[in-house]
């Protein structure tokens, strides 16, 4: 980490004069690119190196700016200040949609998803059985699979399109590709590196949102098309029969039936546009992860076959609260005791080394003295805790599927060596039905098959960045016999 003489510590030096205790900023070597090259190309191994000399939170210029990133002392300060941080601005830059009021979707969220756990969660699992025979089969021969990422966006679509616009919808192939490309084209967009970012700061998200609003490209505005088509025909189907039966209707138990009963929502002027972003906006904060969790725990389970005995004795006792048709009870979740372990040990090591960029929302002082000015980057080093021993015991860096068993530590639950679902009062409020539904699927998938990668060896996960993603290579599915 070299020197470097240019206007960035020109800039850190005005900020010391006004009176401003900045973070220290990483020395390095080339302008213009700064610290970009390791931010993208080996962010591992830079992170540990800039927190063992500069300290829990230090400065890079990585993409034309100065960005902080904190570590384990502070991130729970970043977490619980949300008068000084926001996370949401950033996102809506990175995205193909209007953000609207992310405030409503965690409030809708809980309102009419989590506190109706009860009532979605049958209904998940059949979905989820649904979508596994739809997508993966019966693999009575061994049967490759390959880039699950995607498979399973579409499998997840499944249950999301049931408990957002109804369960005749979800039947459809045209709503599940369509919940899946949505989800993937966005995921696309934030990859983005923001290359127009090294000649002014801001300028890429610029140029991306300048071509939609030109209409000169926009990969989601087909599957919004498709989504307003749906919406559409849903509430005037609905609406026909409410007035053709009466007391004898059967209301529909969706968000998309609580959202049109809302207080102040307009039946005669419905503007089908924006309603269609707002469910958007809801598909893809319940999909953006949900698939990628799925993906990993299945193939860190396919690289590690020696724990499938063990979690297979497990779901064998938990399957027998279930009915005739492999629905299980609420309670009988709270029964996978292992498997939650290995899932919360796999969203553990998801990968990403940074990851949930803030925006500061005024000038900022850490409560260890440093200082940040307004519309600055602040980003959490996930591995600083995530890696820290004396946080998630011996050998943090390797995969230990049962280090959370029996620590009344369940993968939905927050705290402070667990980022998975973010934190503080802005925890997700989806944590629960998301963490339930990854445990139904692994639960099946281990009733039902033996599973392994198809190189036999130990997948590692796909970088870009300090990002990662599940591994593209094959997953072998066969069937499990009668005997087994």
């Amino acid at each position: 980490m070299h020197s470097s003489g240019n206007a960035l510590h020109v800039k850190a030096s005005k900020m010391s004069k006004i009176g401003m205790k900045m973070p220290p900023l990483v020395r390095y070597k080339f302008p213009i690119i700064g610290h970009t090259y390791s931010y993208m190309f080996d962010s591992a191994e830079f992170f540990k190196q800039c927190r063992k000399e500069y300290g829990d939170i230090f400065s890079l210029y990585v993409w034309g700016q100065v960005m902080t990133f904190v570590g384990k002392e502070h991130i729970h300060e970043v977490l619980s200040r949300d008068d000084a941080f926001d996370s949401v601005e950033l996102f809506s830059r990175k995205i193909l949609i209007e953000i609207g009021d992310i405030r409503y979707n965690a409030f809708a969220t809980k309102k009419y998803i989590t506190n109706k756990l009860e009532l979605y969660s049958e209904r998940m699992q059949e979905s989820i059985l649904s979508g596994i025979q739809r997508f993966i089969g019966e693999c009575e021969e061994p049967t490759v699979l390959n880039n699950l990422y995607f498979l399973l966006t579409k499998l997840i679509a499944v249950p999301t399109a049931n408990i957002f616009i109804g369960e005749e919808e979800a039947k459809s192939n045209e709503v599940i590709t369509t919940f899946a490309r949505f989800t993937f084209d966005n995921l696309i967009y934030i990859a983005i590196p923001p290359i127009f970012d090294l000649i002014y700061p801001g300028l890429q998200d610029y140029v991306n949102k300048l071509t939609i609003r030109l209409g000169l490209y926009n990969p989601a505005t087909k599957n919004l098309n498709v989504l307003v088509k749906l919406i559409k025909k849903q509430i005037d189907k609905r609406l026909q029969e409410k007035q053709e039966y009466g007391d004898l209707w059967k209301r529909p138990n969706d968000m998309l039936q609580d959202i049109i009963e809302e207080k102040g929502f307009d039946l005669n002027y419905i503007n089908y546009s924006e309603l269609a972003e707002k469910m958007a906006l809801f598909i893809l904060i319940s999909m953006i992860n949900a698939p990628r969790a799925c993906a990993n725990a299945l193939i860190d389970l396919a690289s590690r076959t020696e724990y499938m005995q063990e979690l297979y004795e497990e779901q064998l006792e938990v399957v027998k609260e279930a009915d005739k048709n492999g629905i299980l009870p609420l309670g009988a979740f709270n029964k996978m005791k292992k498997l939650d372990s290995f899932v919360k040990e796999s969203l553990r090591l998801t990968g990403d080394v940074v990851a949930f960029p803030h925006i500061t929302m005024k000038n900022y002082t850490f409560s260890n003295g440093f200082q940040v000015p307004r519309n600055h980057i602040v980003d959490l080093y996930y591995d600083d805790i995530y890696l820290d021993e004396s946080l998630q015991g011996q050998n943090p860096n390797s995969f230990n599927p049962f280090r959370h068993f029996n620590k009344n530590s369940p993968a939905a639950k927050v705290s402070k060596d667990f980022l998975a679902f973010g934190g503080s009062k802005h925890a997700c409020p989806g944590r629960f039905l998301a963490v339930n539904e990854i445990k139904f699927f692994m639960h099946n998938v281990i009733l039902k098959y033996n599973v392994r990668t198809k190189s036999g060896k130990i997948e590692e996960k796909w970088k870009l960045g300090p990002l990662s993603f599940p591994s593209l290579r094959g997953v072998i599915f066969e069937k499990r016999k009668s005997s087994q």
